[in-house]
């Protein structure tokens, strides 16, 4: 065995981690941080698509495992535990591709604070990151129950997210 020199390991460039929103970037192509005000309404988008394909790529895995408990048993209680799961992955879908900013101008109406935008990544990377988990969770043909509590916590983020482009007033 060889020792290594030290001009033969790589050094990182950076000993920090990535940031929500440097993880969002990476995650999201063209996804530009909400810096500049015009291009808000297509960063939103492009989050809340990247969420929506993986929670619907997930829903297809699910109402496949669905099918298969129901061709060898109809009458199998876990089917009612499917059906559960995929009105809450429905309503999930359906608040985020629905979220209203991407649409209409929320931020026009009132003023978006920069820690506004910071938590709005923050609810973001959380948002994406849990409808990754619900994604590999369908794939590797997890129970209902466990797929659920995750699709939970995502709505979750959801709602707090769409709490953050409210104004402050109310927000509670």
């Amino acid at each position: 065995m060889s020792n290594r020199q030290d001009n033969e390991s790589p050094t990182p460039v950076s000993e920090s981690p990535l940031t929500p929103l440097e993880r969002l970037q990476l995650m999201v192509p063209g996804f530009r941080g909400y810096k500049v005000k015009d291009l808000i309404r297509q960063d939103d988008f492009l989050v809340r698509k990247a969420i929506t394909q993986m929670l619907e790529e997930a829903r297809g895995l699910i109402e496949a495992n669905e099918a298969l408990v129901a061709q060898s048993n109809p009458f199998d209680p876990m089917i009612q535990q499917y059906e559960n799961l995929l009105s809450e992955l429905r309503k999930l879908i359906s608040e985020v591709y629905n979220a209203p900013l991407g649409d209409a101008g929320m931020h026009d109406r009132f003023k978006v604070y920069p820690e506004d935008l910071e938590r709005l990544v923050e609810y973001d990377y959380r948002l994406i990151t849990k409808a990754r988990e619900i994604l590999d969770l369908a794939k590797s043909n997890q129970p209902p129950l466990s797929i659920l509590n995750a699709v939970k916590e995502a709505r979750v983020y959801a709602n707090e997210r769409q709490k953050v482009l409210m104004p402050s007033k109310l927000r509670d």
